[in-house]
């Protein structure tokens, strides 16, 4: 019986000794539990963590709201989900990209800070590695700009643009004018000069047949003959025999074909005149097909070398002409690139390389006329 007292007794003081204990645990537990209401999620930091447990919370804290970069410029940029790199963003993440950059040939400053300088960059360079030019740093971009080799895109860069820029100057110096096509012959199988002239007339609207220029219009003078010698005209003063016959019509320079055209013209009261603009330079003939004039040009038949195997004596004063036996002449009415179009009275309408035409053209003396 007294056993069992002992044991009661033993009982009671071990429950009273525990009531007496508990209000300290709870306490101690309470206070513990508003430390953390109050310092929040960065308790860890403020309680004395260390350096890779504050960086860890950091992370878990980015992670959550999907915004997490590298606290440390070790980890910058590793390869988790990361805010992406924009213009007016500036720190070590943006002085990194800039670095990267100038490693592909580009001219910015690394000064961290993201400029429009550095966008533009930026843009060029997904560009060329096929991504969405938006300029601006996503994983995908940072990857390729840390993964690539280091290579000049800024100067191929540089030679695009001025491939384009070459390509928007030559469309800009096309030119087209639409200047009828007239054949000369059968009628006129040597007047290659006056039926040029008429195809310029009828583009001006001036419907006027080529016979009828070179009937009517045309200053002209045949040959005469004493013994075997021949006597001819001055080229520059009259076209040399009749432009209707085979043989016997040769040719003439710009002088009678803008006579032709101003008596003409005067006739119908036009406010038009024809012009010789004989040894007018290719960027000045270049520059009339600009301004909507075609040009009436001297050159050679197959723009070969002129072929001077003939001759005559002027009528007036006994000189001794040599005669150009391949001369021709066409009408310059448009330009593409290196290629210039040609109505060719033997031909129809034509294309050459802009360089042997001009050559032609300087050969036989740079011979020219416009009506304007």
């Amino acid at each position: 019986m007294k056993k069992w007292v002992t044991l009661i007794v033993i009982v009671i003081i071990v429950i009273a000794a525990a009531q007496l204990l508990l209000p300290e645990i709870d306490s101690a537990t309470t206070f513990q539990s508003d430390e953390d209401t109050i310092l929040g999620n960065d308790s860890t930091i403020i309680t004395g963590h260390t350096e890779s447990q504050a960086t860890s919370a950091a992370k878990a804290f980015s992670k959550d709201d999907a915004l997490y970069r590298s606290i440390s410029p070790e980890q910058d940029m590793e390869n988790e989900s990361f805010l992406p790199i924009k213009l007016r963003d500036s720190g070590i993440n943006v002085k990194e990209i800039q670095i990267l950059l100038q490693k592909f040939g580009y001219d910015i400053l690394a000064d961290g800070n993201f400029n429009p300088q550095t966008k533009k960059a930026l843009k060029s360079f997904q560009s060329h590695v096929q991504l969405e030019p938006n300029g601006i740093v996503d994983e995908t971009t940072y990857n390729k700009l840390q993964s690539l080799e280091p290579s000049n895109l800024a100067a191929a860069e540089e030679k695009n643009r001025l491939e384009e820029k070459k390509k928007k100057e030559a469309k800009a110096q096309e030119v087209y004018i639409p200047v009828p096509t007239i054949m000369q012959k059968p009628e006129l199988p040597n007047g290659c000069e006056i039926t040029t002239l008429t195809s310029v007339l009828n583009y001006y609207g001036y419907q006027v047949s080529k016979t009828n220029m070179a009937d009517n219009y045309l200053p002209k003078k045949p040959f005469t003959y004493e013994g075997e010698k021949r006597f001819g005209p001055n080229p520059y003063e009259y076209y040399v025999g009749d432009p209707r016959e085979q043989p016997g019509g040769w040719y003439s320079y710009a002088p009678p074909i803008v006579t032709a055209a101003n008596t003409y013209l005067s006739e119908q009261g036009s406010n038009k005149k024809a012009y010789n603009i004989t040894g007018s330079s290719k960027e000045a003939i270049i520059d009339y097909l600009h301004k909507g004039i075609p040009v009436v040009m001297w050159v050679t038949l197959d723009l070969s070398a002129p072929k001077i195997n003939s001759h005559w004596y002027f009528q007036d004063s006994g000189e001794y002409y040599a005669a150009t036996t391949n001369l021709h002449v066409v009408v310059l009415y448009g330009k593409i690139g290196d290629q210039v179009h040609v109505m060719d009275p033997l031909q129809g309408q034509v294309t050459y390389n802009a360089d042997v035409f001009f050559n032609s053209y300087f050969e036989m003396g740079k011979h020219a006329l416009i009506v304007h």
